[in-house]
């Protein structure tokens, strides 16, 4: 058991290793540092970014109780020890994870929970009862038996038919109960329907809905991770030096008021017209569009280690400028590339 700093969380596993389409390395090492030392972003002028909300987020922890039912009832076994907190001891003690629950077996048999849209799940989860899940969460579960000694894990997923977003726009919401109960309630005709969740999970595993896949432990993965994520904490935890931006979201949580006026060697001039080239053509999609989205982080990256000079022109954006002093264009946070 430990407290809070939490360090490296499973959720922030694939993060660091750079594999989340949820999180960067530099979020996490943001809010790690935050939570070691509370107003370290504001000092550094870091931006911190936003905690997660969406449907999709929303829908899963109201459902989170319902796949635990559906989990035991699949096995014949009830799941104890939820919402228990361990740590990689005595080691690592900055390795961390949060698990949803132990199977009531010899041994520990960790349960973890998901919920998917039948889209995400067709195109990337595999074969039910194989250990063929998303990386991501492969990554996450590898983690939790890291930490817990667990030498299996299976893993439950309920599918949604639709995403929550479209349930949400139909008009269903969740809605906390007066006994502490989250229910579904949607108003149609002036009359107002409600279900539980659970109900709404059974209904959906006989339609199945419901499967479960089962992960073994795998020494070389989870050397892999400890090897990862004590290069992380001793390079930029202890450190407090920021992992290198993965994207346009964390140049602008890096450096939020870019100013000043900058010359821009014979690379960085390439990477400016070959932008401003791209973005001529109408309606750029596709690989010309990904080009220009990498050309933008290689300047902003590039613009943030280097010394701008401030000028009247250059006291509320970024202005670009060749060795031989011509204008190429300038950046705002607001108004982008001009």
């Amino acid at each position: 058991m430990f407290s809070k700093p939490r360090g490296i969380s499973a959720s922030r596993g694939a993060a660091v290793l750079g594999l989340s389409e949820f999180q960067t390395p530099f979020e996490v090492w943001q809010r790690i540092m935050e939570e070691r030392e509370p107003g370290f972003n504001a000092k550094n002028s870091y931006v911190l970014p936003e905690d997660p909300d969406s449907a999709a987020i929303r829908w899963g922890l109201v459902f989170e109780d319902a796949v635990i039912e559906l989990a035991e009832k699949a096995q014949g076994k009830k799941i104890t020890w939820r919402e228990m907190e361990f740590c990689h001891k005595p080691n690592y003690d900055f390795i961390t994870c949060h698990i949803d629950g132990v199977y009531t077996t010899k041994g520990i048999l960790l349960h973890e929970g998901k919920t998917t849209s039948a889209f995400s799940f067709r195109e990337k989860w595999g074969e039910p009862g194989t250990d063929k899940i998303p990386r991501t969460y492969q990554i996450q579960v590898q983690h939790q038996m890291l930490c817990t000694g667990a030498k299996e894990a299976i893993v439950s997923v309920l599918v949604f038919p639709e995403t929550p977003d479209k349930w949400e726009k139909d008009g269903w919401e969740i809605v906390l109960c007066t006994d502490g109960i989250y229910n579904l309630f949607k108003t149609i005709d002036s009359k107002m329907y409600s279900t539980q969740p659970e109900k709404w999970a059974n209904v959906l595993s006989q339609m199945g809905y419901f499967h479960q896949y089962y992960i073994r432990a795998n020494t070389d993965v989870q050397k892999h991770l400890v090897k990862a994520y004590r290069e992380f904490w001793h390079n930029h935890i202890l450190t407090g030096k920021p992992p290198e931006p993965r994207n346009y979201d964390d140049i602008k949580r890096l450096c939020p008021e870019p100013v000043g006026t900058i010359v821009c060697d014979t690379q960085m001039t390439a990477w400016y017209r070959e932008y401003q080239s791209i973005k001529k053509e109408i309606g750029a999609t596709g690989n010309a569009k990904k080009r220009q989205d990498k050309l933008k982080l290689r300047i902003l990256d590039k613009m943030r280690k280097l010394n701008p000079v401030i000028d009247d022109e250059s006291q509320d954006k970024v202005i670009f400028r060749d060795t031989q002093g011509n204008k190429l264009g300038q950046y705002s946070k607001t108004g982008g590339f001009r």
